[in-house]
């Protein structure tokens, strides 16, 4: 079976994604039938996101237009077999670190419901793990129903133990999966044999909403 790799249409940034779900795309993007991990990692690397911007026509707020026919015509750089193999391992630990998060995140937010009466917690606390343990606290506190009433003590503990059950075991893996990322863009690089002078000059002139712009 093919999984294939789906592109937008509008790049305002540098979002792509590998199906494995079979799912159908309404409009405004393209599916790829390239069972290939590497030509993902090549799509959200920074090099790609700056050729992108050389190469594509631009919209408003330098969004990208990224059709198809245009788009399979930008220079891939082939990597090595010890890239692709390279690529292939990091990209699974990815996903599984991935995968983990956002099932911890789907608990919380449940238990966001069902313990505190929060049906619409809001983008702090469905990004919690960016938040301090008073930030959290804070949060839930101001939105909970005001028919709730204040903490009790065993109410306070309880919330704090849950941002302590759950927070700082996805920071670790967000840290883990941001250094892959690092990882990912510095083999796209160096498929494309790029020398440090390039790489700086690439940083120098990045364009908008980079990924990963410290590790061009």
């Amino acid at each position: 079976m093919t999984y294939p790799i789906i592109t937008q249409d509008l790049a305002t940034y540098s979002c792509f994604c590998f199906d494995t779900q079979g799912m159908y795309p309404v409009n405004t993007c393209y599916v790829w039938a390239i069972d290939d991990l590497y030509v993902l990692v090549w799509f959200c690397s920074p090099v790609t996101w700056w050729i992108c911007h050389q190469l594509l026509q631009h919209a408003i707020n330098d969004t990208l237009r990224m059709f198809k026919e245009q788009v399979e015509t930008l220079p891939i750089a082939q990597p090595t077999p010890e890239i692709r193999a390279e690529v292939a391992c990091l990209v699974a630990r990815l996903i599984e670190l991935t995968k983990t998060n956002q099932q911890a995140q789907r608990e919380v937010l449940d238990w966001l419901r069902m313990e505190q009466g929060l049906e619409k917690p809001g983008q702090k606390l469905e990004e919690f793990a960016r938040l301090t343990p008073d930030e959290w606290v804070a949060e839930i506190k101001k939105r909970r129903p005001k028919t709730a009433g204040t903490f009790r003590p065993a109410q306070l503990k309880a919330i704090r133990e849950v941002y302590e059950d759950y927070a700082p075991a996805i920071q670790t893996r967000k840290a883990e999966a941001l250094a892959l990322e690092k990882r990912l863009s510095h083999l796209v690089n160096q498929a494309y044999g790029l020398t440090p002078e390039e790489v700086e000059l690439m940083r120098k002139t990045a364009p908008p909403r980079m990924p990963i712009p410290s590790e061009i």
